[in-house]
Order: structure tokens, then sequence, then C-alpha cells
């Protein structure tokens, strides 16, 4: 393929890959706040993480409502006939009915214990000649406790409140990182997509300034002032930058489909092809940071360490109450009741009142195991996972300080760079000029010129990144401290 089909070939893919089948397209201006928000409104890893927030809410209000009152009924009706194997029934065939209607009331304590109070009532009747009250009515007020006097006494009780409660701090916690990752990774994008726009644009302009220098070689080889081989070397600079066009703009749909993911527009088929454009640029804003108060806002914020400091109070939790399930089991119970009976409901009643009948019981239970006891082998596991917790929780720390000395760096050599590309930019502009100058008189090169061009192409670009890489290091720096 010749030169010049390589150059018409060129310039034909960057018309049908460029700016005016574009241009078409809807365009979405968002500020990098804007798209934070709308990133954060509709990422589906959030609103996953909030619905599991949301399941251990309802785990700490069930394990909350254990400790509540419960009430109990039951309604039973009885009936029975069978032959008579006793005179003394005065009947050949022996019938008995029962009605009968319980009601309780139970609390269980944070202490172990449990509370009970239960009525019953009563009223069976049968067709035997001995009964002296047929039917007859019988209720009874039972009052009775139970508390644990070693094994499941006191605080242990609350255990897994106190877990419930540490796993939705967590589930919060998820989430707060989730969201800080997310304004990180959006804000990188959003930058990304910036640079790549920046690109694209410079490219452009260093196409319009070879073509600039493609007619000032055609001019001067037309009056003698130079040979035709510059035309030539004047082509292949334009050439080569419509490549570059071309490369660019396949950067800047691959940024901008990046972008639109986190915002959430491949969930809308009919959104994907709106083109977004960045209306913030980067700046470079003064940084005050150091490594060691950076570490204590990290420490004070990462929603991993945290949750690594709440793994290990969940740990300690599970110590204790290894320890408690492995004590015996010695229980405290006692029962006070009063009891009624009569021919009328009313005369049952009456003998409750009065309290004629009446009845108390206490002991004590003990319950522990002969030989091995597999209850302390488990808190001999439970302090071995205690210990690897400890190690985790120190490691996570270490690393993040590490995280926290390397970003400080990064922050620091990323200004420093973008200095340095500021002025190297201002010299090849500089550069440049003089060049251009030089070949309208004949005294440069095209070579020299398009060399000057690259040149400050790259300074430009280099300036750019610096800049956009100075912004994407505060951005990492803010996210492991929380600032």
């Amino acid at each position: 393929m010749s030169l010049r089909r390589l150059l018409h070939f060129c310039i034909l893919a960057a018309s049908l890959a460029g700016v005016p089948a574009r241009a078409q397209q809807d365009t979405l201006q968002l500020s990098l706040d804007q798209a934070v928000t709308q990133a954060l409104e509709r990422h589906l890893g959030v609103q996953s993480a909030r619905l599991s927030q949301k399941s251990q809410e309802r785990a700490l209000a069930q394990e909350q409502a254990r400790f509540g009152r419960s009430l109990s009924a039951n309604l039973t009706n009885q009936s029975s006939r069978s032959p008579s194997v006793s005179t003394l029934e005065n009947v050949k065939t022996s019938t008995n009915t029962s009605l009968g209607l319980g009601l309780g009331l139970s609390q269980d304590l944070a202490t172990g214990g449990r509370l009970s109070l239960n009525f019953s009532n009563n009223r069976s009747a049968n067709n035997a000649a001995f009964n002296t009250l047929n039917p007859a009515y019988r209720s009874g007020l039972n009052l009775s406790f139970s508390q644990p006097l070693l094994q499941g006494r006191g605080w242990v009780n609350r255990i897994g409140l106190r877990v419930a409660r540490n796993s939705l701090s967590a589930a919060e916690l998820t989430v707060q990182g989730l969201l800080q990752d997310l304004r990180a990774e959006v804000s990188r994008a959003y930058w990304d997509l910036f640079l790549a726009k920046q690109n694209l644009v410079l490219r452009e302009q260093f196409l319009a300034g070879a073509q600039r220098v493609l007619e000032t070689a055609r001019v001067r080889a037309e009056v003698g002032s130079d040979p035709v081989s510059n035309i030539l070397q004047a082509e292949v600079g334009v050439a080569q930058r419509q490549q570059e066009i071309v490369s660019a703009q396949a950067s800047l749909r691959q940024a901008e489909d990046q972008l639109k993911t986190l915002l959430g527009l491949d969930q809308e088929p009919q959104r994907w092809q709106v083109a977004v454009q960045p209306t913030d640029t980067p700046e470079v804003v003064a940084f005050g940071g150091d490594p060691e108060t950076g570490l204590a806002k990290t420490l004070a914020f990462s929603p991993a360490y945290r949750r690594a400091q709440l793994d290990l109070k969940n740990g300690e939790l599970q110590v204790a109450l290894a320890r408690d399930q492995a004590r015996p089991s010695v229980a405290l119970t006692s029962q006070v009741g009063l009891s009624g009976i009569g021919g009328t409901y009313a005369d049952d009643l009456e003998g409750i009142k009065s309290a004629d009948g009446r009845s108390w019981q206490g002991g004590l239970s003990l319950d522990f195991p002969l030989g091995d006891d597999p209850t302390k082998i488990r808190v001999q596991q439970q302090l071995i996972q205690q210990q690897q917790r400890e190690v985790a929780l120190e490691t996570l720390r270490l690393q993040l300080a590490q995280q926290v000395r390397n970003q400080h760096r990064s922050v620091e050599t990323s200004r420093q760079r973008e200095e340095a590309a500021r002025w190297t930019e201002r010299l090849s502009v500089q550069n440049l000029g003089e060049l251009e100058e030089r070949l309208n008189l004949g005294l440069a090169t095209v070579r020299q010129v398009l060399d000057a061009q690259d040149d400050l192409a790259q300074a430009r670009l280099s300036r750019l990144q610096s800049l956009v890489d100075y912004n994407k290091a505060l951005i990492e720096w803010r996210r492991l401290t929380g600032e």
C-alpha cells in the first residue's frame, strides 16, 4: 500500500469513528459531585449492602424480642365411654366428659431465669353414683420461677443481643465502605474520561498543525525553495496523527463506558448511547497531610479495620459463652399455687380466693459431665480463634500504615511531576514556535517541526496526566483517611 493511500485510509477511518457520528447523540453534562451522587443512588452493590443492613436490623429486633413476654392459651374437650368395672359406680356403662381452659403468661429474664403465671380451669362430669360433686369444677393458679446459678446465669444471656448489635454495626460499616470506595472509583473514572477527551482534543490540534506543515512544504516545493521530499515527510506526519486520533477515540469510548457503568446507565439500554461530558477540570489543590496524622485518621475511619475490631469483640463474647457452657448446670426452681374445687364455677373460684387449697415446691437440679468434656475443648478452640483474630487485626493495621505512607508519597510525587511537566510544556511551546518561524524562512526542516510537535504533544499529555494523577492520588488519600 502506498503512503498516499495509507493517508487517505487513516483520514476515512477517523471520519467514520470520530466526532461527527457522536455529535448526533444526546449529551449528559455532569460535574464530579453529580456523577458521584448518581452512582450512589443507582449502584446495585450499594443497594444489596443496604438490604443486608436491613436484614441485620430485623435480626437485632428478633434478639431483643427474646426477652419479651409470651401469652399462651389452650382449650380441650374430651369425652369417653367404657363398660363399668366397679359396682360402686352403679352403672353398666361409665361415661366421662371434660372441658378444660388454660391461660399462661411467661417472661424470660435477662438473668437467664424464667417467670411464669398459669391459670387452669376444668369442668368434668361422669355418671358414677359415688361422686358427690357432679359436675365438678377445678381451677388452679400457679406462679413458677426458675433461675440458673452457674451455667447460663447473668450477662451471658445477652451475648446474642450484643453480637446482633455488633453485626448490625458491621453491616453499616460495609455500606459505608462501599460508598467510600464507590466515590473514589467514580472520581477516578471521571478524571480518566476528562483526560481521554483532552487527549483527543490535543491529537486533533496537532493534526491541524501537521496539515499546516504539509501546506507549507507544498508551497515551498512549488516555488523551488525546498525539495519535493519534504512533502512526503509532511504527509507521513499527517498520517501518523490520523492514527493517533483513531487510538484516542477508542480510549475515549472505553473511559466513557467505564463511567457509564458506574453511573448505572447500563441498567437503561436506551440511555447507554448518551455521551457523557465532564464539566469540572482537575486542579492543583493544597495538600497538608502527613503520614502520622493520616494513619490515626485511617484507623479511626477505615470500615475494614473497624469491622475487624467488631469481629474481635464478637470473638471475646464467643469465648465468654464457651466458658459459661463449660460450667456445671445448676438451677433453682420454685413454684407456689392456689387451687379450688366446687360444684359450681362460683364455688370453685371462692376456693381459690379463700386459699384453702395451696401448694409450694422448690428444688435444685445439677448436671455435669463425667470424663472428657467437649465444652472445655470448645473453649480452647475459641481461644485459638481469638488469637487468630488479634493477629489479623494487627496485620491489617500494618497494611493500612503501609498504604498511608505509600499514598502520602504518591501525592507528593504527583505534585512534583505536575510542576516539572508544566515547565516542560512551556519550553516545548517556545521551541515549536521558533521552529515554525524558521520553517517559513527555510531555516528548519519539516522533520524538525514534526518532531517539535510530537515533543509538545507529549509534554501537554504528560502535564494533563500528572494533573489527573495528582487528583487521583488525593482521591485515594481521602478514601483511606475519610477526609
